[in-house]
């Protein structure tokens, strides 16, 4: 194999994966960072900004259907959701299947992103950018979320499907003060998901993270998942301001049948309260 055939994606600070390519880079133009659309044999199309990968043809339904439907079923009637990032439009796509929500914001930082999924991609967003429940929000997330809580909006759910916790774009979306502006954006029994990160090759992030969210939220529940372009092992969590009781795999089941949900690939009501079950190694690393 060609040493140019293969694409080195970090994993964390002493790992990478290693794919093979199955043509050149594209580049798509944008003045925030990098955007590259590779075509590897093992993921199909993905896409990478500043060198990390953030989603691929082969195995995005298991993050964005887990990252959209875990606190929108646990959510007995949400109405109102806000994405930060989501630019891809997946996140988007699948909160659309929860009929009940009659307006869904994306914040996403840069127009490339969205140009390039639309040219690239299309099978991320599946043209979720033309609902007319979907409203694209364009600039930094943080002054989108403050001009939308000085209008008086309240989300019944805040999706965080951004970049890394500590990457210079989004940095400011993890601290206190943001954090802080969300917990105050969320309507009563309101819901916030975000993505820690990978416990075995992060595990100092992961662990600041959910210190910080801690500090903020009474309700803090993680949910392990596993998504192979990440490694593997990924952890979410879902932030809440007010008691919010999982429910029972029956209650689960019977929201999916009332709201019409049907041929998921990755989420189910059974994995959804098994998700919540922790090796002790990662109970061990936040505790």
């Amino acid at each position: 194999m060609k040493h140019a055939d293969l694409l080195r994606l970090p994993l964390g600070a002493d790992a990478t994966l290693l794919l093979r390519q199955r043509c050149p880079s594209r580049r798509a133009p944008s003045r925030f960072q990098s955007i590259a659309v590779e075509d590897t044999q093992a993921f199909g199309a993905l896409y990478c900004l500043d060198g990390d990968a953030m989603a691929a043809e082969a195995d995005e339904f298991m993050i964005h259907e887990s990252l959209v439907h875990i606190p929108a079923l646990a959510h007995p009637a949400p109405r109102r959701a806000l994405v930060l990032g989501g630019g891809d439009g997946a996140s988007a796509r699948e909160l659309l299947k929860h009929p009940g929500l009659e307006r869904i914001v994306v914040a996403e930082l840069d127009p490339g992103v969205v140009a390039m999924v639309r040219s690239h991609l299309p099978a991320l967003p599946q043209g979720a950018f033309d609902a007319d429940r979907v409203s694209l929000s364009l600039g930094d997330a943080a002054h989108t979320l403050v001009s939308l809580h000085q209008q008086g909006e309240r989300f019944d759910l805040i999706i965080f499907d951004l970049t890394e916790a500590d990457d210079p774009a989004c940095a400011h979306l993890h601290q206190p003060d943001f954090l802080q502006l969300c917990a105050a954006s969320l309507s009563p029994r309101g819901i916030i998901h975000v993505q820690l990160g990978s416990p075995f090759y992060q595990p100092e992030k992961v662990a600041s993270l959910y210190r910080r969210l801690g500090a903020v939220f009474p309700v803090l529940r993680v949910s392990l998942i596993h998504v192979p372009l990440y490694g593997g092992p990924w952890l979410l969590g879902l932030c809440a301001r007010d008691d919010l009781p999982d429910p029972e795999e029956a209650t689960l089941a019977g929201r999916l049948a009332a709201r019409g949900i049907s041929g998921l690939r990755y989420y189910n009501p059974a994995l959804h309260l098994a998700s919540r079950a922790l090796p002790n190694y990662i109970r061990d690393l936040l505790a």
